[in-house]
């Protein structure tokens, strides 16, 4: 497992888990504590259909483990009804989803340090996460194909030798393994020319030729000061209330679906593990996708039969 799962994990529990059951033996757990749990969640914390899923999936994963190890006898996860079903959970995620206007990415661009502004048009204009545009090197770009191989990401996840998790590393991307070649991103000119600009006046860093640094170009660039000196800043410059840098991910993948572009490649590109986790979270942003299918058939099958003839309905096997 990955140390940043790792650290999201042990504060779950530290959160979550250990606040409400204490120190009670795991093996005395049954449906009805777990369930308290989850009205707990709900009541007390005031957590969100989301949080409380997201929470109680973990949990429930533990005790599967424990049972297949011969560790537990029984799972008390099961059975226990949450807050929402997992449709109305999706419905939200769906719904938290901010995207910015290309006005509002135009201006958050324009405000944010120079030196800086090539990470946001990968992330705007490449759908790459935080971590992917500030691993990015030299090498993974090919401005004569056109096209960007993300396979690493710099990562505030690194072992620092006390059981904690915090030092920052440059590491493959998520969930994929070490041996896998990344997923190639088409290279728009409207990033391309940025990205240019930014090699021919600030050039590379570090042995790895990374194209950005933290600002006196010593090491990595922290997430703190990224969010405190550079983000949050640009956000000001441009008078527009906060949203996360991951929304301008969001704005990528809106756009193409807006396009017409295939959902599949849409997904590939965004280096998503699945195309339904993908229309999960984006299935509403393509509104005209009826019309592009009526027009589709249409041009197929024609709106009138042989020689003029209006279609009448199709018969398989003599049932209309």
């Amino acid at each position: 497992m990955e140390n940043s799962s790792v650290k999201q994990y042990r504060t779950i529990i530290s959160r979550a888990v250990e606040p409400f059951f204490g120190v009670r033996s795991v093996g005395a757990l049954t449906s009805s504590d777990i369930a308290e749990w989850v009205e707990w969640m709900t009541r007390t914390r005031g957590y969100k259909q989301t949080t409380v899923r997201f929470r109680f999936n973990i949990l429930m994963s533990v005790f599967a483990w424990a049972l297949e190890s011969g560790m537990e006898g029984v799972n008390p996860c099961k059975g226990v009804s949450l807050p929402s079903s997992r449709a109305r959970t999706h419905r939200d995620q769906r719904a938290e989803v901010h995207i910015p206007s290309a006005e509002v990415v135009h201006a958050v661009i324009g405000a944010a340090p120079e030196r800086y502004r090539g990470m946001l048009w990968l992330m705007a204009g490449c759908g790459l996460r935080l971590g992917e545009a500030m691993g990015i090197g030299r090498d993974r770009i090919r401005f004569e194909e056109r096209v960007i191989t993300v396979d690493r990401q710099v990562a505030c996840d690194g072992d620092t030798g006390t059981g904690r998790y915090g030092r920052m590393q440059l590491r493959h991307v998520k969930w994929r393994e070490e041996g896998d070649q990344g997923r190639e991103v088409p290279l728009p000119d409207v990033v391309a020319l940025p990205v240019r600009r930014h090699l021919k006046d600030h050039g590379t860093w570090s042995d790895e030729g990374l194209l950005f640094s933290n600002v006196t170009r010593t090491g990595l660039l922290y997430p703190s000061y990224w969010y405190a000196r550079i983000w949050r800043p640009a956000l000001a410059g441009a008078d527009v209330d906060y949203f996360k840098p991951h929304s301008f991910r969001h704005f990528y993948a809106a756009s193409l679906l807006a396009q017409g572009v295939p959902v599949a490649e849409v997904s590939a590109w965004l280096g998503h593990s699945s195309v339904s986790f993908t229309e999960r979270y984006y299935g509403d942003l393509m509104p005209d996708a009826p019309d592009r299918a009526r027009l589709a058939m249409d041009g197929v099958l024609g709106v009138a039969g042989p020689a003029g003839v209006e279609a009448g309905p199709v018969r398989l096997h003599g049932v209309a």
